[in-house]
């Protein structure tokens, strides 16, 4: 089935509007469903406040989200501050290849109460090691959300940790929720070519967003890895030797407080809800409203 271009600005606001966030036309074009060269002049039925507002997109009777984002926007940035602060002591465990953040700071749509997701791609065999050894400095620290916290502003959800041999998501994941946050994320710091890699293992999501995805990577070349010297090489050895006592121990810690965490290969996701079947029925309802097929925006390819 193809859309309209009409269809495709539904489509994107809709999908915005989820998260109380308005768009401008630069950013309906940039993240527009299946891709379009512009946004057409007139938008009936959508509100579009005047220049002195900023001329955000949103769908009719959301005209408060305009003051919304930018509150929002400026709760933002003292987080950036703060979570860069606190990626220069993440950056230090020698495992850890790149640290993003994700969730609603990466498109600076953060409360003031919110908390930070976070997001780590770890060498290969060292999930589990750099798992605990990021969740140790996070203690160190005082900035872990731990289970349980009430009150969690500014707090450090270590969200998802992927090793860099296994990078794509896995294949029932790979939808518009995934896409978008697959682009989304923020990179704070990484090394050896590790975030071009991690596009190019999800290049999937270009079917999703394309122009999105063509303005992550233009201009990006694959990043080359680096010879490692030989205490490298030590430090992966002894990496591997530690890398089953971490999975043994925090498995055995896991076993009585599981709930909706992901432990595949190569990855794991800690989150206390999962934000993919909430989203996808918000988006239901709202494109149910303009006649426009979820399946189609949100599976196909």
């Amino acid at each position: 089935m193809k859309f309209t271009r009409l269809q495709k600005v539904i489509a994107t606001v809709a999908y915005a509007d989820i998260f109380d966030f308005p768009l401008t036309r630069d950013e309906i074009k940039r993240w527009a469903a299946g891709g379009i060269d512009y946004v057409p002049a007139a938008l009936p039925g959508f509100g579009t406040p005047s220049k002195s507002m900023g001329e955000y997109v949103y769908l009719p009777g959301r005209k408060q989200l305009v003051a919304s984002r930018r509150s929002r926007q400026k709760s933002a940035v003292g987080k950036w501050q703060r979570i860069r602060t606190a990626a220069r002591f993440f950056r230090l465990v020698p495992t850890v290849l790149l640290v993003g953040v994700t969730g609603g700071l990466a498109m600076d749509n953060a409360k003031e109460g919110d908390d930070i997701d976070l997001f780590f791609i770890s060498r290969k065999n060292t999930l589990w090691l750099t798992r605990s050894l990021v969740t140790l400095v996070a203690e160190v620290l005082g900035i872990r959300r731990r289970p349980g916290d009430r009150r969690v502003k500014d707090k450090i959800c270590l969200n998802m940790f992927m090793a860099e041999d296994a990078l794509s998501l896995p294949l029932g994941e790979q939808d518009f929720f995934a896409a978008h946050e697959v682009l989304q994320m923020v990179p704070l710091w990484e090394q050896e070519g590790i975030y071009q890699r991690f596009l190019l293992a999800n290049r999937w999501v270009r079917y999703f967003l394309p122009n999105a995805w063509n303005e992550k990577t233009h201009g990006r070349a694959a990043g080359k890895k680096t010879r490692k010297r030989s205490i490298f090489s030590w430090m992966n050895l002894m990496a591997g030797l530690l890398e089953p006592i971490a999975f043994f121990m925090q498995q055995a810690y896991m076993r009585k407080r599981r709930t909706s965490e992901v432990i595949v290969s190569g990855m794991i996701r800690f989150h206390p809800n999962d934000a993919r079947k909430w989203v996808r029925e918000k988006y239901a309802i709202r494109l149910r409203k303009w006649d426009v097929p979820l399946d189609k925006i949100f599976y196909h390819r």
